[in-house]
């Protein structure tokens, strides 16, 4: 599970954040304890991105990251994505009771990782079965990462039963100005000769503090930097660049 660069920006570097040593810690914390956490925050601060960076030390067979069709997953999905994670061998069940034993027995085989990402998405359903499995794998409990937006944090929560079995919640944030005008100027090299003027214009008028909306004036400075044909970008660039955003 390698870390992906929004709009594949080339020369695009990882910086180590507070909010990626954050989430790193709230992994091996939860892949320690064999348990059950929260990563949640607003779309495009980082939350994917620092899960997938903090994971790569993870064996690749051992993390069951749970891919969906459909944007509103339901338990059957959850159960189905299960199995083919696991490459059990046969047959899959037609029917519930009989594919849940087999996860049941699966699961506690190997320490697994179960990466739930756009967990806002889940209905309280899907974080029941996902309690149970994990509550029935007493010999060796998966690790279970839950990653989305507040929505997912607002369900959790609702129910003292599920809010009970979190480890940890983990909220990213926007990076603030501060934080903006360190992390910025690391990610990639065309920002590394940019005054702390230009940085704070570009983060006020577009990006708040979003890792992704960085990555995405990024992505139209640099061709900004063609269209002007320079080296450098300037207060032209930038209000180009953020033009096309």
């Amino acid at each position: 599970m390698e870390p992906e660069f929004y709009l594949d920006v080339p020369g695009a570097r990882l910086v180590t954040t507070d909010v990626l040593l954050q989430v790193q810690d709230t992994i091996a914390e939860t892949v320690e304890a064999r348990a059950m956490s929260l990563i949640y925050g607003e779309s495009g601060l980082g939350k994917t991105f620092a899960t997938r960076a903090a994971l790569k030390t993870i064996a690749p067979d051992l993390l069951l990251s749970l891919q969906f069709a459909r944007s509103r997953p339901g338990p059957k999905d959850l159960r189905e994505e299960l199995f083919h994670q696991l490459r059990l061998p046969g047959k899959m069940p037609g029917t519930a009771t009989p594919l849940y034993r087999q996860l049941m027995a699966a699961l506690p085989r190997r320490p697994y990782v179960i990466v739930c990402d756009e967990a806002q998405q889940y209905n309280r359903a899907c974080f029941e079965l996902i309690r149970n499995l994990w509550d029935n794998s007493r010999k060796q409990r998966p690790a279970v990462l839950f990653i989305g937006g507040h929505e997912a944090y607002d369900t959790l929560q609702s129910d003292p039963s599920l809010a009970s079995r979190l480890c940890a919640r983990r909220e990213v944030k926007a990076m603030s100005p501060e934080e903006m005008l360190q992390v910025i100027p690391l990610t990639h090299a065309i920002w590394a000769t940019a005054g702390p003027e230009l940085l704070e214009h570009i983060d006020v008028r577009h990006a708040d503090g979003s890792m992704r909306e960085w990555a995405k004036v990024t992505h139209y400075a640099l061709k900004g930097l063609k269209h002007f044909k320079t080296d450098t970008v300037d207060q032209q660039v930038a209000d180009w660049a953020l033009a096309q955003c």
